[in-house]
Parts: C-alpha cells; sequence; structure tokens
C-alpha cells in the first residue's frame, strides 16, 4: 500500500472511531451526567468543554482506541503491516466476550484485528494486537502506559489491551 493510501486508511479508520465515541460520549442526557469527558481542540489542546474531568472511570472498551492507536503507529513507521499475518496466542484466545473466537495457532492479519477491534470490540483480537506490536501482553501494557503519559493522560493506568 502506498504511503498515501496508507495515511488515508489510517483517517478514514480514525474518524470512525472519534465518531464512534463522540456518538457514545453526547449520546444521551444521561451519559453526561454519569459519565466524565473532555472535549479538546486537537490542533492545539485548547479544551472545549468538559464535566467531571478529574473523576476516576473505567474506561471498558474506549481502551481499545489507544491499542489501535499504537498499532496504527506500529504500521506506519514499518514495525506492523497490514496484511502481515500473526498467530494467535492462547492467552489472546482466552479472553472474554466480546471476542471474535479465534483460536490458539490460528494465523490473521493485522487487518483483520485491527477491523475486529474496532468494528466487533473483540477483547481477543485488541490482545492478538498488543502481542503483535509489542511481543507479550505485559510489555504491550507498559507501552501503553508510556504512550498515555506522552500524551499528558497522567492518571491513565491500562491493565490490559482491551478495557475489561
Amino acid at each position: 500500500m502506498k504511503r498515501n493510501a496508507l495515511d488515508n486508511y489510517f483517517r478514514s479508520v480514525m474518524h470512525f472511531i472519534l465518531t464512534i465515541l463522540a456518538v457514545f460520549i453526547f449520546g444521551s442526557e444521561l451519559s453526561a451526567r454519569t459519565y466524565a469527558y473532555v472535549v479538546a481542540d486537537a490542533r492545539d489542546g485548547k479544551i472545549i468543554n468538559s464535566h467531571n474531568s478529574r473523576q476516576i472511570v473505567h474506561p471498558a472498551s474506549l481502551t481499545k482506541m489507544m491499542t489501535l492507536y499504537l498499532a496504527f503507529d506500529a504500521i506506519r513507521y514499518g514495525r506492523l503491516k497490514l496484511d502481515q499475518k500473526v498467530t494467535i496466542s492462547k492467552n489472546a484466545a482466552s479472553e472474554p466476550p466480546s471476542k471474535f473466537w479465534y483460536k490458539p495457532g490460528q494465523r490473521v492479519s493485522i487487518r483483520y484485528l485491527i477491523r475486529a477491534s474496532a468494528i466487533r470490540s473483540a477483547n481477543d483480537a485488541a490482545t492478538a494486537l498488543g502481542e503483535a506490536i509489542s511481543g507479550s501482553e505485559k510489555i504491550f501494557i507498559r507501552d501503553m502506559n508510556i504512550a498515555a503519559k506522552k500524551m499528558g493522560m497522567n492518571s491513565t493506568k491500562f491493565k490490559n489491551a482491551h478495557g475489561l
């Protein structure tokens, strides 16, 4: 895939993810009262709106956005390729639902793990992605937390690739 096509692919997938996030956050008045949120201008970091921004919450499947961010980063810098196949580990296959029901030893492309993580919210796919990126889930969790700190997410502590 050429560089511009790859960049367009990343932008399309991230636009989709951010749209889903916006619907999740602003979808109902109940969610505005129950959850914390921060809306910032990505260009300059200026906070546009927030609610309970210092409240500790469990991000659940929103954790997968960090997993996808690190996957796209690895692809962009050539550490992974979209059509590269990875072997599903026993660890990834044993993740609780929501999942895609991959079997240990099954070979799946990064492209399909991204889709399963983003669209099906598949925990097994997110874990397999993390293992492919960093070599193990434990190292991937460390990498997620380092990336979060670099982004200024100082109160964030990831514990797995999927958020359950």
